[in-house]
């Protein structure tokens, strides 16, 4: 398989990276490197752990969508949080 398989390069990009002596060795030593880095990193998080990530996610841009800022969101997490601590 190809670089070219995995990512779309520009032509300029491609045609300057071609003239550097040794890219290809340091291109694969890179991509060894992040696959190395996303296996940890899929090792050290459990699977409902990046779910509630990606929930969470979702989450935030659907109240981006619908115009709720940042500053209005932690307002109101902070409320409801010091309520929870009322009740303790």
């Amino acid at each position: 398989m190809s670089i070219a398989e995995i990512a779309d390069i520009p032509a300029d990009l491609a045609e300057e990276a071609a003239r550097v002596p040794g890219i290809g060795v340091r291109l694969v030593s890179f991509l060894r490197a992040e696959i190395a880095q996303n296996q940890k990193r899929l090792r050290r998080h459990s699977q409902e752990a990046r779910e509630l990530v990606e929930q969470a996610k979702a989450e935030a841009e659907k109240l981006k969508a619908s115009g709720i800022t940042r500053e209005q969101a932690m307002e109101s997490f902070e409320k409801n949080y010091f309520d929870i601590l009322k009740q303790l």
